[in-house]
C-alpha cells in the first residue's frame, strides 16, 4: 500500500485524495487571502497542517504553496497596477506599497549599500571643498564691503564739500 496512489493512505493515515483535496482547498484561498491564518481559517486547516505538509512536502506540497504564493504576489502587483491607473490625486498607496515590499522584496524594495569609505570619503570632500569656499567667500564679502565703505565715504564727502566734486560753484 503506497502513497502514490490516489486511494490510498499517506503517512498521516488521511486518504490520499483527501489530503490532496484539502491541500488544494488551503491553497486556492491562500491564494486570495495571502496569509497562512486566513486561509487555514477559511477551509478549517490548521496553521500546524500547513507547517507540517510544507516542511515535509505532503504529496508535493511544497512547491504546490510556493506556487500559490507567486499567484498572490502577482496579485497584489496586479492590484496595484490597477489602482495606479484609476488613482485620484490624494490617494493614499502606502498600504499597497508595504505589502508589495513585504512580499515581493528583490522587486519592489529600495536597496542601498554602501561602499567601504566612500560616505566618509564623500564628507571630508565636501568638508574641504566648503572650507575653501568659505575663505573665498570671505575674501570676496570683506572687499565688498571694503568697497562700499569707500563708495559711502566718497558719496559723504561730496555732499559734505560740493566743491570738491569739481563742479564750479
Amino acid at each position: 500500500m503506497g502513497a502514490s496512489r490516489g486511494t490510498d493512505k499517506d503517512t498521516t493515515g488521511w486518504p490520499t485524495k483527501k489530503m490532496i483535496a484539502h491541500q488544494d482547498a488551503f491553497l486556492a484561498a491562500f491564494m486570495l487571502l495571502g496569509s497562512v491564518r486566513a486561509a487555514g481559517e477559511a477551509v478549517g486547516i490548521s496553521r500546524e497542517a500547513v507547517s507540517r505538509w510544507n516542511r515535509n512536502d505532503v504529496h508535493g506540497f511544497r512547491e504546490r504553496y510556493a506556487s500559490a504564493r507567486e499567484d498572490f504576489v502577482e496579485s497584489l502587483q496586479d492590484l496595484a497596477v490597477s489602482r495606479v491607473k484609476e488613482q485620484k490625486p490624494g490617494d493614499n498607496p502606502v498600504l499597497l506599497i508595504a505589502l508589495l515590499n513585504a512580499h515581493w522584496p528583490e522587486k519592489y524594495r529600495r536597496t542601498g549599500y554602501a561602499v567601504e569609505g566612500a560616505g566618509k570619503e564623500m564628507i571630508e570632500a565636501w568638508k574641504k571643498w566648503e572650507k575653501e569656499n568659505k575663505k573665498s567667500r570671505t575674501r570676496e564679502r570683506s572687499e565688498s564691503r571694503d568697497n562700499a565703505v569707500e563708495e559711502a565715504e566718497r558719496i559723504l564727502a561730496k555732499k559734505s564739500n560740493p566743491n570738491r566734486g569739481g563742479a564750479p560753484s
